[in-house]
């Protein structure tokens, strides 16, 4: 298990499967959703009470004050709700990255692994993010770009099991 529940980790590792979990930031997205909700709420309880019919311009402006105040909440904290997880899996001779949101599926990728040479940590400006290496492709990332740790051990633990799996 990792040290923090937000580090990016190996869940399990068999000779023929490598099953990687980058773990959302509940946290974070819960106390974001919170106040968004909240600013939707009281912004609408607040007009309702005050009885702001949308008669005018000026009217559907004020309405419009909870969404631009609480949205933006809310979708950061649908964001960081977002766990990514990575298979490789000698048998199928894939690796598979699926990201789920509330358990269900957003994003799925597939790569084969004879396309697949090198799996590295990228660095950005105050983050760091897991991308893979093909063969006759561009690289493309398989994590997003954050400040949490335990990429390297994970890329060394993916490519440990590359180096052993090759054909």
């Amino acid at each position: 298990m990792p040290a923090y529940v937000t580090d990016l980790y190996v869940a399990s590792q068999t000779a023929r499967e490598l099953v990687v979990v980058d773990p959302s930031n509940k946290g974070f997205g819960i106390s974001c959703m919170i106040a968004g909700l909240l600013f939707l709420v009281i912004g609408f309880g607040t007009l309702s009470y005050m009885r702001i019919a949308l008669m005018r311009p000026v009217h559907f402006m004020l309405w419009l004050i909870p969404i631009v105040a609480g949205a933006p909440f809310v979708v950061i904290g649908l964001v960081s709700m977002v766990n990514t997880r990575i298979v490789l899996s000698a048998d199928a001779g894939a690796l598979s990255v699926q990201k789920t949101l509330l358990s269900m599926p957003v994003k799925t990728a597939e790569y084969p692994l004879e396309q697949v040479r090198l799996v590295k940590v990228g660095v950005g400006d105050v983050c760091r993010f897991l991308y893979v290496s093909l063969g006759d492709r561009p690289a493309k990332n398989l994590t997003g770009c954050t400040d949490r740790t335990g990429y390297s051990e994970v890329a060394d633990a993916m490519n440990a099991f590359l180096n052993a799996n090759r054909r």
